[in-house]
């Protein structure tokens, strides 16, 4: 279940909304702001829909009587807004009446009120897939656009309150389309991650219940799925988390995000990436596996800018002009690789 606002959350957003639309409102507050909108997904959902709301309450009061008595009913019961400095000469034009108006009869009400109809109107969750052996590039509705991998799959649900992806297996790498009306939030083994305009790669790590969160553009707040007290951490560019959901521990480094996300644009990057890993990049494009006849090849650094789905016996070709190895073919779809200097085993 997504985090849903609270009453509290939803009077704080409202708040929050009269008070950046004020024109003495400074820097620090707008710190401020920011500190709160990371400090919680449900910060992120609330604030949206207030500032959605009291758009459309600006739109409709001089056209709408009706709204117009309730957000005078509203004006005269909610309390005044905390830490109001900001908001003073704010209080008597219409954006008070939209943020007063969300905080006395709070979002879901003003909205079914508005429009006569639910507050999130959502699409049909679409399943997407690809089991092909090259990336494949979906356009959503929203403008945004998702590059999904081999042997990966996701779901995706739109809605005019909010854009919600699963990725079910696999990896993918999101552009998404700014729309601060809607979070953009993607959900993966135990985390989600949050953002309205940005780029990048979420991860599930086969054999493990480990998921990889990588940004490459923008930001992104990344937390423990339904656990409301977990923690949760904002990615900055050229950041990398990584959650564990058997031993519920994450960490954070800094990586090289061009090679991480290669693979997007049709391309994999090595740098001192071991030969181990490197294969699984190229098996991954490729119906030809090649495998590891000598384990002590397995952390043998190796760089490089291939082409994913490209000739694997020219990358092999490649790889053995500069490495002392050589590969046996033991099937239609299999190629050993050994040391140069290792003898075959007996049969």
């Amino acid at each position: 279940m997504e985090n849903i606002p609270s009453e509290h959350t939803i009077r704080q957003a409202a708040v929050w909304y009269a008070r950046l639309h004020a024109p003495d409102c400074g820097q620090a507050e707008r710190h401020a702001f920011q500190k709160w909108l990371e400090s919680d997904p449900s910060h992120a959902q609330a604030y949206a829909s207030a500032e959605r709301a009291a758009r459309l309450v600006t739109n409709r009061l001089a056209a709408d009587a009706r709204l117009k008595a309730l957000a005078d009913e509203a004006l005269r019961l909610a309390p005044e807004p905390v830490q109001a400095n900001c908001g003073s000469r704010i209080l008597r034009n219409q954006l008070r009446y939209a943020a007063m108006l969300v905080m006395g009869v709070g979002i879901a009400l003003f909205v079914a009120t508005l429009q006569n109809r639910p507050t999130s109107v959502a699409e049909p969750v679409v399943a997407y897939a690809n089991a092909e052996l090259s990336k494949r590039r979906i356009e959503l509705n929203d403008g945004s656009v998702v590059h999904l991998d081999v042997d990966s799959s996701i779901t995706v649900a739109l809605s005019n309150a909010e854009r919600r992806v699963e990725l079910n297996k696999g990896r993918a790498y999101f552009e998404v389309a700014h729309d601060s009306s809607r979070p953009f939030a993607v959900t993966a083994s135990g985390t989600r991650v949050v953002a309205l305009g940005t780029e990048f790669q979420v991860e599930l790590l086969p054999q493990k219940q480990t998921v990889s969160v990588t940004l490459a553009e923008g930001s992104v707040m990344v937390s423990e799925h339904k656990k409301r007290s977990a923690w949760r951490e904002v990615l900055t560019p050229g950041e990398q988390l990584q959650f564990d959901e058997v031993s519920r521990r994450h960490s954070t480094q800094t990586v090289n995000t061009s090679r991480i996300t290669s693979w997007s644009s049709g391309r994999l990057v090595f740098d001192a990436t071991p030969l181990n890993q490197v294969l699984s990049e190229i098996n991954r494009y490729s119906r030809t596996k090649v495998v590891l006849g000598d384990a002590s090849l397995a952390n043998v650094p190796i760089g490089g800018n291939f082409l994913a789905g490209g000739d694997t016996e020219e990358f092999l070709e490649t790889l053995m002009a500069v490495l002392p190895l050589r590969s046996i073919r033991t099937g239609a779809n299999e190629i050993v690789l050994f040391q140069r200097h290792t003898s075959l085993p007996s049969s």
